[in-house]
């Protein structure tokens, strides 16, 4: 029997290779053969260590979920006291923090979502804690702003940021996410006025 830590370490490889699987051929595209090919691995053991395509599945949007977590929350931890928001935006429009595969893949799990109401169900609620996590920092950041004008800049920064992570993956220009910074900021900038 494997010792348990290479189990784990056999399991985030396959889950790795199933990933970029998915990220290349989409979820209906990423099979076992293909996994165990990216993985170097013979089929049989991607089934022995993490099951079939349903529990990859599974699985792997488990880790993706987790990891978006844990990075939001790494990201909060890491803003200064200070220029919080001011902080947030710059990280969140910064092309060097994107991570164009993890787009791939949630582009892959949004279109599989219409056909998996378990699915759509976890990616609506991953995407409403991002929401409310972006908006307790606006209104951190703009406590004396209305709480429906913090709960529209959420939205709207939200909207901002998705199109632009969307869009890594075919190369946007520069002046293209340096443009959705500013819309960002000048819907932050919008809350001083306070108009609903």
């Amino acid at each position: 029997m494997a010792r348990p830590e290479i189990k784990d370490d056999r399991r985030e490889q396959i889950l790795d290779a199933f990933e970029m699987c998915v990220a290349r051929y989409g979820l209906e595209g990423a099979t076992l053969g293909k996994t165990a090919e990216i993985a170097g691995l013979a089929r049989p053991l991607i089934r022995h260590n993490v099951g079939n395509k349903e529990d990859l599945q599974e699985a792997l949007v488990e880790r993706f979920l987790t990891r978006s977590r844990e990075a939001m929350e790494d990201l909060l931890g890491s803003l200064p006291e200070g220029n919080r928001l001011e902080a947030l935006l710059e990280i969140l429009f910064d092309p060097r923090s994107a991570n164009p595969q993890l787009v791939l893949v949630f582009n892959a799990l949004s279109a599989a979502a219409p056909d998996d109401a378990v699915l759509a169900a976890q990616l609506q609620q991953w995407l409403t804690d991002f929401v409310k996590r972006l908006e307790a920092e606006i209104a951190r950041g703009c406590p004396n702003a209305p709480a429906g004008l913090v709960e529209a800049a959420a939205a709207g920064v939200s909207g901002i940021y998705f199109n632009v992570e969307a869009l890594y993956p075919i190369g946007i220009s520069d002046r293209f996410v340096a443009s959705s910074r500013k819309a960002a900021h000048l819907l932050i900038a919008a809350l001083e006025t306070g108009n609903d």
